[in-house]
């Protein structure tokens, strides 16, 4: 071809093979690193179905119909907002596949192929269950258009979590950890509290009956209108919704990856005295490196956000929607027990902590003059530090505003150094590398993570009920947190091997 003519107008098949080959090529990547895993389908597949199954033979079509919905977009966004969100964000190799013999609106349709592919198989997850129900009150046709509807909902929500992300920019770095936290919250304390509003739904019979806000505010409101008996004049709202959503896939730019900055967070700052403080008073010399390690840069890992922040925002969401109108010891056991089970939680954001996507500076760990014991020492005080004092603080105000300050003192004082002592006897469990130094696709633990989940809900459980009986006045919470302070594991059980 001779220089500056025009290149040839590659054929259809051809334009098609290529699109087919970016497909795979995306898929192959995703089943090495950020596959959709099975274990969350089959999570999904069962809170949706017992869920489902609760209502079933209460509610109309229409009621039913719209509350599998709701149940399905919270499942949906989760993983949009955490694991699968690379598929709304530009690739964080795009200059490279920018440089690939391929057209724009190959790779784009090459992406938006494989999110459609992501989110069929999460709204399969979610509303199958639903669907399959032997006490569903749908007909086989509305059994049929139920996992349809689905996928038409999840692209909405898709389109609309990718033009927040591309409006925000950087700052949805974040923003979405927040946002993920909220929504993941509001589902388990929707799953525990929201079926007292299923009494509200037993007469709605189609879209014409809810509020004009409640329909407006509401997507699965819109999707649901198809299962209504007779056609409903709100039903081309969610066609419509669907095409808007589908051109704005095609046409929004998807955002690119925030390149890491300079300064700290907001929460980094307030957390500067108690930074000093550690640093002077709790610190040994050998301990500060990996320290001030994970403290700057473990919250900057955005995996490792999005995947341990929503957890920890759990008992808070519990604390503050549960304990609302209880009184007296009722009041109080809800109390300890939401005080004393954070630590159940410490296992996902443990398993975490190896993961960086800067891997390759591992040799900064490997070849400094520091023992393992001593690494690992200061990674756990970055982590008591960094994310067990603020949500402690956090739950501390929450309880004297809930039960007084004696109460909060007499609880969530020891509730905190609890937390603190099986964060260091917890910790080994998942030491088998330095802090910041795996892929996150390869990070290994000497624990099941889950085995290790349920034992430590038991024993905070017991410990809650014990506390309750046995920490009666401030002085005795003074003392039995003293005590707690004097718990940790000796320094060989943190040298690698140790178990």
């Amino acid at each position: 071809m001779q220089p500056g003519t025009a290149p040839p107008t590659l054929p259809r098949e051809t334009m098609a093979r290529r699109i087919l080959a970016l497909l795979r090529a995306r898929l192959s990547s995703a089943q090495q690193g950020a596959a959709i895993p099975v274990a969350a389908l089959l999570m999904q597949a069962t809170v949706a179905g017992v869920l489902c199954g609760l209502v079933a033979d209460l509610l109309p079509p229409y009621a039913f119909g719209l509350f599998a919905l709701a149940v399905s977009a919270a499942l949906v966004a989760l993983p949009l907002l955490g694991e699968l969100g690379y598929l709304l964000r530009a690739d964080e190799a795009g200059d490279w596949v920018e440089a690939l013999p391929a057209r724009p609106f190959e790779l784009k349709a090459a992406r938006t192929l494989h999110l459609l592919i992501a989110l069929a198989v999460l709204s399969l997850g979610s509303l199958l269950p639903a669907a399959l129900l032997p006490g569903a009150p749908l007909g086989l046709a509305a059994r049929l258009a139920l996992p349809a509807l689905g996928l038409l909902q999840a692209l909405v929500l898709a389109s609309g979590l990718l033009a927040l992300q591309a409006a925000l920019g950087g700052r949805a770095q974040g923003l979405l950890p927040a946002i993920q936290t909220l929504l993941f919250a509001g589902l388990v304390v929707g799953g525990v509290m929201g079926l007292r509003l299923v009494g509200d739904l037993l007469a709605v019979e189609g879209p014409g009956e809810l509020s004009p806000l409640a329909f407006g505010c509401l997507p699965p409101a819109w999707f649901a209108a198809p299962l209504a008996p007779g056609l409903s004049a709100h039903a081309w709202l969610a066609p419509l919704a669907t095409v808007a959503a589908a051109l704005l896939l095609l046409a929004v730019p998807p955002p690119r990856v925030a390149a890491a900055r300079r300064g700290g967070t907001l929460l980094g700052r307030l957390l500067a005295p108690a930074r000093a403080l550690a640093r002077r008073l709790w610190l040994a010399r050998d301990e500060r490196a990996s320290f001030e390690l994970v403290f700057e840069a473990l919250p900057r890992e955005r995996e490792f956000v999005l995947r341990s922040y929503p957890l920890l925002g759990i008992p808070i969401a519990f604390l503050a929607v549960g304990a609302r109108g209880e009184s007296g010891p009722q009041g109080e056991g809800l109390l300890a027990l939401l005080l004393f089970t954070p630590p159940t939680y410490l296992p996902v954001l443990l398993s975490q902590v190896p993961g960086t996507l800067s891997h390759r500076a591992r040799w900064l760990l490997d070849l400094a003059p520091l023992s393992p014991s001593a690494i690992h020492a200061g990674t756990v005080k970055a982590l008591a530090v960094r994310f067990l004092l603020p949500l402690y603080a956090l739950l501390f105000v929450l309880c004297a505003s809930l039960g007084g300050i004696a109460t909060a003192v007499r609880l969530a004082l020891p509730a905190a150094l609890l937390a603190l002592a099986v964060l260091r006897f917890t910790y080994p469990a998942f030491a088998v590398d330095p802090p910041l130094s795996v892929a996150p696709d390869r990070i290994r633990t000497r624990r099941n993570m889950f085995e290790l989940m349920i034992g430590l809900a038991i024993l905070t459980t017991l410990a809650a009920v014990l506390a309750l009986k046995l920490v009666v006045s401030v002085p005795v919470a003074l003392l039995v947190s003293a005590a707690l302070l004097f718990v940790k594991p000796r320094p060989d059980e943190l040298e690698p091997g140790s178990s």
